[in-house]
């Protein structure tokens, strides 16, 4: 076949993302190559006062929501300029969370849904440290100190602070605090007076900055990694950096000189448009108030560019394998040993959960991502104890649903509250709260998980860890479990008896225990 006639090679899907930020929107084009990493082929970004109208009114502007609309147009008719050739197969919108507290959000998601045909997905807590993960991990590779120091990477964003300890490398520690460029800079009126304006700002973030210190004060920090569009964005312009680390007084001189400057001399001296030059001040004050506190061995700044880099992160899956999955897991056993769980009874039942799913996969027919929601479940089903034995599962759902779990957005903590609301007593019913607001999917999710957590939960009723492995038949209607040495269930059969009912009413098989005759 000669050269002419070879059939073209197939096209690459091109795909974008668009985030709509506290200060600005940003569009990323892409394509995957044949190695699965993003290769540019359009960045843009401009100005919006999301965060100013959010903070100062408490709801979006018109004339901002209309600016917004006229921003993504035109970020529609740029990808059609590209050329007729270029097709984006895939779109991925979403907003910062700060629009959360907007009282006119819908208003907002409505017109740019009718206007641009577009549907926003404003990130939660979970989304935003799933990111902030993946920018850690990358400064891990870029940054050998951090698998041996004790680093805090700190992430001051537009509304909320995330601070994460690492030690050897590992996430030791989480949380997330009310302190924000945006939410601290709208709040304080400026004043021609320097001095009195950063005295505002310092008392506006003493204390939230007063709970970080706490939170980490027993730490023995050495080393912190500063990120967020700010601190990154004025990376260059501090001065006497070394084997990529700064010092306390480098930035302290920094944050100096940007308090002498109006905003028109922000703009100019940091090439930074009116909306960013609003958070620079109130930017420096914060981290530098933290890296004060901690006084490390090291600052590290990255180099990359925040937006673009949040961008190529937020169209990027999370593996459900590995180092992410270990994180998600690690931060569930911090809150079940906080509530006083019995962490081997709780492990043993993420372990036979787990011997259930894999081994009935075929039945269910779940996903990778529910087996680490019924994982997580099964570490947090008895923590709801701490506040009583009495209806603990429900105490379980409450305190599920106001804790914070490592990486998974707040549809995910539902979803385990949920699972683990029903390893015990009433099976999910339409007239409960949560349950009842899920799809029929979902609530089949959740019954299915649940199902599983009552099995396992029910072969581990002793909390002896006598039943250790399972092997599992199928045969009519009935799933036949055998329970190598194990001689006598008579406890784990009484247990089944209040335990098994919803795995039968969703599967239609009796559930037969079969003990180990030969041991």
């Amino acid at each position: 076949m000669s050269s002419d006639s070879l059939p073209p090679p197939p096209e690459r899907p091109i795909s974008a993302t668009i985030h709509i930020g506290a200060s600005s929107i940003s569009l990323l084009i892409y394509i995957k190559n044949s190695e699965g990493q993003s290769e540019q082929i359009d960045f843009l970004e401009q100005s919006t006062p999301i965060a100013h109208d959010v903070f100062t009114r408490g709801k979006l502007n018109r004339s901002t929501i209309e600016r917004c609309v006229n921003i993504l147009t035109g970020f529609q008719q740029s990808a059609e300029e590209l050329g007729t050739s270029v097709s984006i197969t895939s779109l991925r919108v979403v907003a910062t969370n700060i629009l959360s507290e907007a009282s006119n959000k819908e208003v907002f998601l409505n017109r740019i849904h009718i206007s641009c045909g577009m549907n926003v997905e404003i990130l939660d807590d979970g989304e935003m440290t799933r990111l902030i993960y993946l920018k850690t991990r990358r400064r891990l590779s870029d940054t050998p100190s951090m698998r041996t120091l004790n680093t805090l990477v700190l992430h001051v964003g537009p509304g909320n602070t995330r601070a994460i300890l690492l030690q050897k490398g590992r996430i030791t520690s989480y949380n997330s605090y009310r302190l924000g460029v945006h939410r601290t800079g709208v709040s304080i009126a400026k004043n021609e007076n320097s001095n009195f304006y950063r005295k505002s700002i310092r008392t506006q973030i003493k204390g939230p900055l007063d709970s970080v210190i706490e939170e980490f004060s027993d730490a023995d920090i050495e080393h912190i990694v500063l990120i967020g569009y700010e601190i990154q964005l004025l990376r260059s312009f501090i001065k006497k950096f070394k084997d990529k680390s700064c010092s306390t007084e480098a930035l302290s001189k920094l944050c100096d000189e940007a308090a002498k400057k109006d905003d028109d001399e922000i703009v100019q001296s940091y090439q930074v448009d009116y909306q960013t030059a609003e958070g620079i001040l109130p930017a420096l004050e914060i981290n530098l108030a933290v890296v004060s506190a901690f006084n490390p061995k090291r600052i590290h700044i990255p180099e990359s560019d925040y937006e673009l880099g949040l961008l190529q992160d937020l169209n990027s899956t999370p593996s459900l394998s590995g180092e992410f999955t270990k994180e998600v897991i690690s931060s569930a056993e911090i809150i079940a040993k906080k509530y006083k769980v019995h962490m081997p009874h709780a492990r043993q039942v993420a372990h036979l959960s787990h011997q259930l799913f894999e081994q009935l996969q075929d039945l269910h027919k779940l996903s990778e991502h529910d087996a680490l929601l019924l994982h997580i479940s099964a570490i947090l089903h008895e923590c709801g104890g701490f506040i009583g034995n009495r209806a603990h599962h429900k105490h379980s759902q409450y305190i599920i649903l106001n804790s914070e779990i490592f990486g998974l957005p707040r549809a995910d903590v539902e979803m385990i509250a949920l699972i683990a609301r029903y390893h015990r007593n009433s099976l999910p019913k339409q007239n409960h709260a949560i349950y009842r607001d899920l799809n029929m999917i979902n609530r089949m999710r959740v019954s299915k998980l649940a199902s599983l957590l009552r099995i396992a939960d029910a072969l581990e009723l002793s909390h002896a860890k006598r039943v250790s492995d399972l092997e599992i038949r199928i045969s009519r209607r009935r799933l036949h479990i055998y329970l190598p040495r194990v001689v006598d269930a008579h406890t784990e059969r009484l247990a089944m008896q209040s335990k098994g009912d919803l795995f039968e009413n969703i599967f239609g098989l009796e559930i037969n225990l079969i003990e180990d005759k030969l041991s």
